[in-house]
């Protein structure tokens, strides 16, 4: 069997992490279960909270495949953190909100260093991945109820997450 693509393996190694958003660990949410990769649509059956990981459709326009024989590229990969839960009437985002934040804190572990610029998460630093992630960046999220809410009991977040990669595009797979 292949091994897993660079990309496939930072998406396993994501979903992992915020598994990791579990009362256990001082969140107040159990994403354990419930954070999958690939999925824009749930159901009444799907558990709640979850999480969802989908790649933005728009591609990084600052593409440099210029070294090596042009088959080394510096991108940013944007990424959507998804987040759906089941909402209060009076105040249907309020949880929405709080998730999000959950899901920040824990993606803020695979950036943050301490005072002398060392990682403060060793293990969850740049998902682990000593090669390959020349940077990450969560941007600003948005939160909102369904669009209609008689078709979703949910209110949801988008949060984009964007990872710089530098790959060798002849060789996109891990050794």
């Amino acid at each position: 069997m292949m091994a897993d693509s660079r990309q496939l393996d930072i998406l396993k190694r994501l979903t992992a992490h915020l598994q990791g958003v579990t009362p256990a660990n001082g969140y107040d949410f159990d994403l354990s279960q419930s954070v999958f990769r690939g999925r824009l649509l749930f159901g009444d059956a799907d558990p709640s909270p979850l999480v969802s990981i989908v790649e933005h459709l728009t591609a990084d326009i600052n593409v440099a495949a210029t070294e090596e024989n042009n088959v080394q590229r510096h991108e940013t990969w944007v990424l959507l953190v998804q987040g759906w839960i089941l909402y209060d009437v009076q105040h249907p985002t309020d949880d929405a909100y709080q998730l999000k934040a959950s899901v920040e804190k824990r993606l803020a572990e695979c950036i943050k260093t301490n005072d002398q610029g060392y990682p403060k998460y060793p293990e969850a630093y740049f998902l682990g991945l000593k090669k390959g992630i020349t940077g990450m960046a969560i941007g600003p999220g948005v939160v909102s109820v369904a669009i209609r809410q008689e078709a979703s009991s949910r209110a949801f977040f988008y949060l984009p997450l964007g990872i710089g990669l530098a790959t060798d595009v002849s060789d996109p797979f891990l050794p």
